[in-house]
């Protein structure tokens, strides 16, 4: 049953303040307000709706928060947001909420992407945007949205280093020099032309398009089941790499992971609901956040424009009529079921 507007607004008040008091520096105020928020989860289902949205964008906070680099700014946008939300409390639309994302989001989000390596190296993407560029080889790399990369020629190899983000890379001929992709897992070696490879703190994912590659783990602590330290990827295979191995994922869509970087369209069928949110948000402007949980029953058949985040979300809500799409601040929107 839709939630009435007049105690949505109450109950997203009343997150304000578990915002609040759940991002409190003192571990003794987080413990309390965690208990506290635990039974005001409990009041009814509606809390419990809203309360898990909350808890995407705390986790999204503290994941932030726990990078040295990071920390220290992020508790200053923090306490700036809190500051406005005490002076404009009386604002509509979610007020204190409202005006505490508002107030931080931008900064937050910008610097969810924004590493010391990202800013540090060669070639940078940009927010919502599809990045070309020409290699001195002759080899065409294309980066999608705010990711990175570091660029490494010599005589004897050519070697690409992924340190943030998604890449498509066409691989330009030369026998003398092999060409690599380089991430903290380890490298991907090119035999053959067109794959993507995507980046970040948990895994590196390589998507194979064309002709083949050999891939090497290299920080590898235990080998699960069916993992392997190396492996040769052909066309239509997709693999992960992380601590635990080489791991075989899914078959690909060679037409339509195509499709994705060279018409900026996603195609997908019968695809969570989560995953397809997760896709939208690389190429979003600012942050999509969702509860995984609540959305991975939801299966999606769609074309999608990666270009235009906000039709694509209204499409999804026209096919979806239960999904709520909530524009919380020019930087966030937040998906959820009604």
């Amino acid at each position: 049953m839709a939630m009435d507007k007049s105690k949505h607004h109450q109950l997203v008040e009343e997150a304000a303040h578990w915002i609040v008091q759940l991002s409190s520096d003192d571990e003794s105020s987080r413990k309390t307000a965690k208990q506290k928020f635990e039974q005001w989860k409990k009041t009814s289902e509606q809390h419990r709706q809203v309360a898990a949205d909350i808890e995407q964008c705390i986790g999204s906070i503290q994941k932030l928060s726990q990078t040295s680099g990071h920390k220290k700014v992020t508790k200053v946008a923090l306490k700036a947001g809190l500051s406005s939300g005490k002076a404009y409390k009386h604002l509509r639309a979610g007020t204190a909420f409202a005006v505490v994302f508002v107030a931080m989001s931008g900064a937050l989000f910008y610097l969810t992407d924004t590493t010391v390596a990202y800013v540090t190296a060669d070639i940078q993407g940009q927010s919502g945007q599809w990045t070309t560029q020409t290699l001195p080889d002759g080899s065409r790399l294309i980066l999608r949205g705010k990711s990175a990369v570091n660029l490494d020629f010599k005589t004897n190899q050519r070697v690409v280093e992924l340190v943030q983000g998604q890449i498509y890379v066409d691989v330009a001929k030369d026998k003398t020099r092999p060409f690599l992709v380089k991430t903290s897992y380890g490298q991907i070696q090119a035999l053959g032309t067109a794959f993507s490879v995507s980046y970040d703190p948990s895994a590196t994912e390589l998507n194979m398009l064309h002709s083949k590659v050999k891939v090497e783990a290299t920080q590898v602590k235990t080998i699960q089941l069916h993992a392997t330290r190396q492996a040769i990827v052909e066309a239509g295979k997709a693999i992960k790499m992380d601590q635990n191995g080489v791991q075989k994922l899914p078959e690909l869509n060679v037409y339509n992971e195509q499709q994705k970087w060279q018409k900026h369209q996603l195609m997908v069928e019968t695809l969570p609901l989560n995953q397809v949110l997760q896709e939208l948000d690389r190429n979003y402007k600012g942050k999509i956040i969702f509860n995984d949980a609540a959305l991975q029953h939801v299966r999606v058949n769609a074309v999608l424009p990666l270009d235009q985040t906000t039709e694509s979300l209204k499409l999804l809500a026209t096919v979806f009529p239960d999904l709520k799409i909530k524009q919380i601040t020019p930087f966030v929107v937040m998906v959820s079921l009604k």
